[in-house]
């Protein structure tokens, strides 16, 4: 005859062992440059605003890039010098919204050079873009960009 502690044992361990399974392997973690199929090789038009203690400063234009596992935009390097930094996706996620399917992939990038430290955060729906860059020296927020604009159209 089966002992039923031993049985109850068994059966919950082995529910653990899924659920740690399911956990583990059930996600796979980006790593930096990874590439994305969905946003690998966009272009987008958009419009940087500094946001400044006296508020938001005046719309720039500027081409923002996604190649090669990395993210540029024409003005962060004009700006601040800032390269094409690597990314990871921390979101991938299809959903529907009004009979609509919705594609949204977040990601973040982060650079640091001579104590200026920077972090990329941005949102992809679809076609639209938006985000923020934040430039830190010595742990302190010196600068603060908002951008947001839509995929550039191929001709």
């Amino acid at each position: 005859m089966i002992n039923s502690k031993s049985l109850l044992t068994t059966f919950f361990s082995l529910i653990f062992f899924l659920l740690l399974s399911i956990n583990t392997f059930g996600q796979k973690k980006a790593k930096p440059g990874e590439k994305n199929k969905f946003l690998e090789n966009k272009k987008y038009n958009v419009q940087f605003y500094e946001l400044k203690s006296t508020g938001r400063g005046k719309a720039v234009p500027s081409l923002f890039l996604i190649k090669s596992g990395k993210v540029e935009a024409d003005l962060m390097y004009e700006k601040l010098t800032l390269p094409p930094v690597a990314f990871i996706v921390t979101l991938d996620s299809t959903y529907t919204e009004d009979e609509v399917e919705m594609h949204m992939v977040a990601f973040e990038a982060n650079y640091s050079e001579d104590k200026n430290d920077y972090k990329w955060e941005a949102t992809v729906i679809n076609y639209d873009i938006e985000g923020t860059i934040v430039q830190m020296k010595s742990g302190v927020e010196k600068k603060k960009y908002e951008f947001s604009g839509s995929e550039k159209t191929k001709k």
